[in-house]
């Protein structure tokens, strides 16, 4: 049985993306009538730039973080994601400081802030010369609320999920104060699941019609992840400013598995009994150090920000086998340690030259340190034995240093946004005595026109060349066992992949937009399922180059009002997806679609009702795909205390869809299907409090340097 959270990895499709940088001047719209002579215009809170869209938000929307993202244009929440255009790898940024978190951890800390601190939701389809050449699938900045006073605010929320399989709670604060010349702030947020049942199905449906293979599976998944992080400026004096943040992340799950499986193979019948006790956690400390210096009123600053990452992981599994054919049983375990250490430096200069026209430039050096350790044991004789052939240790070094221009201008109509950005990378593999040392240049470009001076019509023209490193695990070329019929090795030969971004977006009413692009990739990194050679009844997980993978795409965004009642934002997306595998092979061609709708209603004495709808189609990632998928997610909300309490009811997943994959190998096709309580139907229940003392208060971030590197560390270790 293939374990599902590896098959997971191979779901979301990188699919097309595109612009970034802030640039060129342009007015903001409220939700309000303007009057200019015979002309009436009503617009959105929406601002709408060649390289960027900005979403300002009222402080009264009664929103927490996650539920503003879903109604931002173009962006997609997809289970644990956060997609662009259909694009995954969507990096996040609260006051230009990365978030460097994912999946759960993530929309947790997302959803521990709300309307009442975020100013501002810009959304950039393509990283610029200032961020790493790795940074793909674009960039979410959220901005907080800024004030001058000496005051502060904060919120504290509870939300209850259950269903009948599962329950969690998730807690979540933030505090924010201003005193003289000092900002703090601190916040934080947390998920406890008790209990989190499901069953995994599993089924090869051999090509010879002779043999069979099924597995069922009970799982248990208690869970709890917590992170919080504290930072504070000082203004020096007006030209001057110092600031500093910790952050502390942990992650914890203990995965419970009883599974029976039944194999018929050249009449040979071999059914098992196996229970799999697999118990990961991770944490992670990170310090940042930022200075700013002021050179004049026009927005001239130079930057220094220093950054330090440690991670340290842990994954202990016991696994215990009994063979019913034979009445043999065999038990094992396994414990997998891994420390990251990530250091950065990056220095940069920004040059207003005139009110239109401003120039960039920085160097940026990034260390990372990484090693692995696994002890791989079997039980004989009740006593434990290592397995030499699985046991290893792995170190990987790797330096990167880049230097960067761009250059923001604004010609009448036009709006021009140009970078570059050079970098060289050098890589240690100790494990296999593996050096590679690669250098390159990744330019962009965002070319913007107004065709009249309201700008209710504009047109922005995007390009830029990317590049995706491949993740640590994904080179690891040591043998992980998952279970009786699967494992999960890296590839230490995998290549990076490079990706030209083009696209072209046309709005109107500085709110409907249509996108036309494709992303063009060299040496995609693919998960593919695989038998093994010496026993074909044993799949196993590892990672290949697509010699070229191409993805066209259409995105059409549509936000509808209806009176004063109803908001309606529709986002659709359209891709065409070109695989070519190796040089000889021919392409294989997908479509895939991506549609979400958000629904709100302003209902009277302050309730207000949200239906949301999302799906896609069969997606394709290497040899395996996702099957289709639907989802309705409703809630109710309501204010009370003078809108100091937002209490919010409701139910996700309404249709209770399952999570079902395909896999399709050479002797078989393997198809799964994973039923659990926190992904299926889900009634929920919240409490958010706002306190604040004076009027809504300047909240900061201190930035770090470190951003894209971090990414790299958190997704499977």
């Amino acid at each position: 049985m293939m374990k599902y959270n590896l098959l997971i990895g191979l779901v979301i499709c990188a699919l097309p993306c595109n612009a970034q940088t802030d640039s060129t001047k342009m007015a903001t719209f409220n939700k309000e009538l303007i009057q200019l002579k015979e002309v009436v215009v009503k617009s959105q809170n929406l601002i709408v730039k060649a390289d960027k869209l900005t979403k300002i938000i009222s402080i009264n929307e009664n929103k927490n973080g996650e539920e503003l993202l879903r109604q931002t244009p173009s962006i997609a929440l997809n289970g644990k994601d956060i997609t662009f255009n259909g694009s995954s790898g969507t990096k996040v940024f609260v006051n230009d400081r990365e978030i460097r978190l994912s999946g759960d951890n993530l929309i947790s800390y997302i959803r521990s802030l709300s309307s009442k601190d975020i100013a501002s939701i810009e959304v950039l389809p393509v990283a610029g010369a200032s961020y790493d050449a790795d940074a793909r699938g674009g960039i979410i900045k959220i901005k907080l609320r800024r004030k001058f006073t000496d005051d502060y605010q904060g919120n504290i929320a509870i939300k209850g999920m259950a269903s009948d399989k599962s329950f969690a709670t998730r807690p979540s604060y933030s505090f924010n104060m201003h005193q003289h010349k000092w900002d703090f702030y601190t916040l934080g947020s947390g998920s406890w699941t008790t209990h989190d049942k499901g069953s995994i199905l599993a089924t090869r449906f051999y090509r010879d019609n002779k043999n069979h293979y099924s597995s069922i599976g009970d799982i248990n998944t208690p869970a709890n992840n917590q992170n919080i992080c504290a930072g504070a400026f000082y203004a020096i004096d007006s030209l001057r400013t110092i600031g500093a943040e910790v952050g502390y992340f942990h992650d914890y799950t203990d995965m419970n598995t009883t599974s029976n499986s039944y194999l018929t193979y050249n009449d040979n019948i071999q059914n098992s009994n196996a229970q799999y006790s697999q118990r990961m956690k991770f944490n992670m400390l990170s310090g940042s150090v930022n200075y700013q210096r002021k050179f004049d009123n026009k927005g001239s600053l130079l930057k220094i920000m220093v950054d330090y990452v440690n991670k340290k992981s842990i994954n202990k599994n016991l696994y215990n086998l009994t063979f019913l054919w034979n009445n043999r049983d065999s038990t094992y375990r396994s414990n997998l340690s891994s420390t990251y250490n990530i250091a950065s430096t990056d220095i940069s200069y920004k040059k207003v030259l005139t009110d239109r026209t401003a120039l960039l430039t920085g160097i940026k050096f990034t260390t990372t340190q990484m090693s692995n350790d696994n002890c791989y044991q079997s039980l004989v004789d009740d006593k434990w034995n290592d397995v030499l052939a699985y046991n290893y240790s792995s170190k990987y070094n790797e330096y990167i240093y880049a230097a960067y221009a761009e250059i923001n201008t604004e010609i009448k109509q036009w709006q021009l946004i140009a970078g570059l950005r050079a970098e060289n990378a050098k890589t240690t593999n100790h494990n296999v005595n593996m050096k590679k040392d690669y250098s390159n240049i990744y330019p962009h470009l965002i070319l913007g026109y107004s065709f009249d001076e309201m700008k209710r019509w504009m047109i922005s023209m995007r390009y830029a060349r990317q590049i995706e490193r491949p993740a640590f695990d994904a080179l690891n070329p040591n043998r992980i066992e998952l279970s009786q019929y699967s494992y999960q090795i890296g590839n230490p030969d995998l290549k990076p992949s490079y990706i030209n971004r083009i696209s072209a977006t046309l709005i109107h009413d500085y709110r409907y937009t249509l996108t036309l692009g494709c992303d063009l990739y060299t040496d995609l990194i693919r998960e593919f399922a695989k038998q093994d050679p010496k026993d074909n009844n044993v799949s196993y997980v590892t990672f290949e180059n697509h010699n070229h993978e191409n993805h066209w795409f259409v995105n059409i965004n549509a936000p509808f009002q209806f009176g004063k009642i109803i908001d309606l934002n529709t986002n659709l997306t359209v891709v065409r997806q070109c695989i070519q595998m190796t040089a000889k092979d021919s392409y294989s061609n997908h479509n895939l679609v991506f549609f979400n709708c958000v629904a709100n209603f302003n209902l009277p004495n302050k309730y207000y009702a949200e239906v949301e709808y999302n799906m896609h189609n069969r997606l394709y990632s290497g040899n395996s795909s996702i099957k289709t998928s639907n989802s309705i997610n409703l809630k109710l909300k309501k204010t009370i205390a003078k809108d100091k309490i937002l209490l919010t009811a409701g139910i996700d997943n309404i249709l209770n869809e399952s999570a079902r994959y395909e896999s399709e190998l050479s002797e078989y096709s393997l198809q799964s299907s994973h039923f659990m309580g926190s992904t299926g139907r889900l009634i929920s229940l919240s409490l958010t409090y706002n306190f604040n003392r004076g009027n809504k208060i300047k909240t900061r971030r201190v930035e770090n340097s470190s951003t894209d590197d971090r990414a790299r560390m958190s997704n499977k270790l």
